[in-house]
């Protein structure tokens, strides 16, 4: 297709008057890019710290130590994770220390057993919740301290 002068495509361009106007509008630089919301929706920071507090009890003291850093900016994802490294890990510590004395590996399955008791337990505890700290039945004002420790010792 040919454009010339007069032609009915080109009619608006033909006008001067617009000519300069649309040259002005080309030299406009675009409108900067909107930021992204901060935080999102108050539910979606709520089921974020809700998944975390699931996968920092759902792979043990591997799931605690990633989510003490990743969650490090909610101080009861943080805590929680802290939890799962002082009692699945602690737990393992001494699963491995049994199981190289003979006369005591006997004692490995029922500490084996505890873990997994305290892992449903969280399981539950966590799939119910909605991200809340939770404290270790039995055994937490032992080892509260040390999750507090823990917890406040990543910034």
């Amino acid at each position: 297709m040919v454009f010339s002068r007069n032609s009915t495509h080109n009619r608006a361009r033909s006008n001067p008057q617009l000519e300069g106007e649309e040259s002005q509008m080309s030299q406009m630089p675009p409108p900067p890019p909107q930021p992204a919301p901060m935080g999102g929706t108050p539910s979606a920071a709520g089921s974020n710290k809700k998944t975390y507090t699931i996968l920092a009890y759902v792979l043990g003291w591997i799931g605690g130590l990633i989510f003490l850093f990743v969650g490090k900016d909610d101080p009861d994802v943080k805590w929680n994770a802290a939890n799962s490294v002082v009692i699945f890990g602690g737990l393992s510590i001494v699963i491995f220390i049994v199981g190289l004395i003979p006369v005591v590996q006997l004692l490995v399955f029922p500490l084996w057993l505890v873990g997994f008791i305290y892992w449903l337990i969280f399981l539950i505890k966590s799939l119910q919740g909605n991200g809340e700290r939770l404290p270790a039945p039995l055994v937490a004002p032992y080892i509260n301290r040390y999750v507090d420790q823990l917890a406040n010792s990543v910034h």
